[in-house]
């Protein structure tokens, strides 16, 4: 080949590939984080985070605004950003949004904090499943589980603020003392790197800005840049939605009641339509969750204690045990010792006194309702009282209800004697004379 045709080339080659790294360093990306963090939260994050290496994004924007989730989808996100080949910023937006619990944590991983104004972030303390009622065991130090547990996360918590030198003695505190601060307070203390109002704000104080990743300075240019979205599916978005431990646990007592009320009463359709549905969707949810079978096992043992309670005399102890098991097995339902990964004490109680209404107002109508004798039809006559309109020889006839049915009796029954059904049989009644 001539040397005249080899330039030529070689400059296109050089422009294309100048045209790629300019096309490629032209993007950057955002990702959302909002609500729980859960196994549906974290593979969407984490495919995301993927994607965004993958397509060679100059940086990755986590929104986030969580009031915390479960440990495993915490750690696995954090896994995904200590992995990512280019920065990720973790910005708390908008106003008014938290990083509480597992969101802090996975602030403190992030190559870059930022906070928007009206934020906050900590509360990142453990939360054991179990009520422990002992205060004196406490103090003691007795339970060697939350022991463990709380040693755990403070470590965890500590490395990472280590790594990316934030602020070690504010993490601690915010894991052993469950602190929170608001975002100017982080931003003095150390535990963010920036305060931005909005994403304009940000992508403007992001230019220039030199970041460390992989031990080496990696610089922003945010002017001019395109943005990548990678938002949840509808598939996603729904089991999102029902992934929540707050929404499951309600499905799971709509279905338990819905099932147990049409069972009590069939031929109502809509409870046990409404109870199916209900478990249908707690199953599919429960694929996600990590529910404790012993949380299930105590709410059940809970509702037959009330249901028992209306068929024996127990002077209202059945009742006390049945709200103290659905207590602690609502508690104990999902296996997270984070904030947001279980069921809020005040919705426990909201559901119990639904619970305690729906059991001791509507399943004790319907018991009383089969206790009844039946009133209608040939077996509704037995009992009833009338007169004898004519002489029995051996039979005669009978006003019952203003019916005349014919009648026949053992007793000797004139015309105006009072009688009571005894039996029916077709169109014939037994009666017995009234004394």
């Amino acid at each position: 080949m001539k040397k005249t045709a080899f330039v030529p080339l070689m400059l296109a080659f050089i422009f294309a590939a100048g045209n790629v790294s300019l096309h490629a360093e032209g993007t950057y990306s955002i990702i959302k984080l909002d609500g729980s963090v859960n196994p549906i939260i974290a593979d969407h994050v984490i495919n995301s985070i993927q994607k965004a290496n993958n397509e060679r994004a100059q940086f990755i924007v986590l929104q986030m605004d969580t009031p915390g989730g479960l440990m495993s989808s915490m750690r696995d996100i954090i896994k995904e950003v200590l992995a990512s080949k280019i920065p990720v910023i973790v910005y708390t937006y908008p106003r008014g949004a938290q990083a509480a619990s597992a969101g802090a944590y996975i602030m403190l991983a992030s190559h870059y904090a930022v906070m928007a104004p009206g934020t906050e972030i900590g509360a990142m303390h453990p939360v054991s499943p179990m009520l422990d009622f002992s205060q004196e065991k406490k103090e003691k130090g007795d339970n060697i589980m939350e022991k463990k547990v709380l040693n755990d996360t403070i470590a965890y918590a500590r490395s990472l603020a280590q790594m990316r030198g934030r602020n070690v003695d504010w993490t601690v505190k915010a894991v052993k003392d469950a602190i929170s601060s608001t975002n100017v307070e982080a931003y003095k203390l150390g535990v963010i790197d920036m305060i931005a109002t909005d994403m304009n704000d940000l992508m403007a104080k992001l230019d220039g800005k030199k970041i460390s990743i992989n031990n080496e300075k990696v610089t922003l240019f945010t002017a001019g840049l395109s943005v990548q979205e990678y938002p949840m599916n509808w598939q996603q978005k729904m089991l999102n939605y029902f992934a929540d431990p707050q929404v499951v646990f309600l499905l799971f007592i709509i279905g338990v009641a819905g099932l147990g009320f049409e069972l009590k009463n069939p031929g109502m359709i809509f409870p046990g339509v409404a109870g199916a549905v209900s478990l249908f969707i707690f199953l599919m949810a429960v694929r996600v969750l990590p529910i404790n079978i012993a949380g299930i096992v105590l709410i059940l043992l809970a509702i037959v204690l009330f249901i028992l309670e209306l068929q024996i005399v127990s002077y209202g102890l059945l009742t006390i045990a049945g709200m103290v098991a659905f207590v602690i097995g609502s508690t104990i339902l999902f296996d997270s010792p984070l904030p947001g990964g279980r069921v809020p004490m005040t919705q426990i109680i909201a559901v119990l006194g639904f619970v305690l209404l729906f059991v001791f107002v509507l399943v004790r109508a319907v018991l009383n309702v089969h206790s009844e004798r039946v009133t209608t039809g040939t077996e509704g006559m037995v009992g009833e009282k009338g007169m004898a309109l004519k002489d029995f020889a051996p039979g005669g006839k009978v006003q019952v209800h203003g019916e005349i049915w014919n009648a026949e009796s053992d007793d000797e029954i004139h015309k105006g004697d009072r009688v009571i059904v005894e039996k029916v049989e077709g169109m014939l009644v037994h009666v017995k004379k009234l004394s």
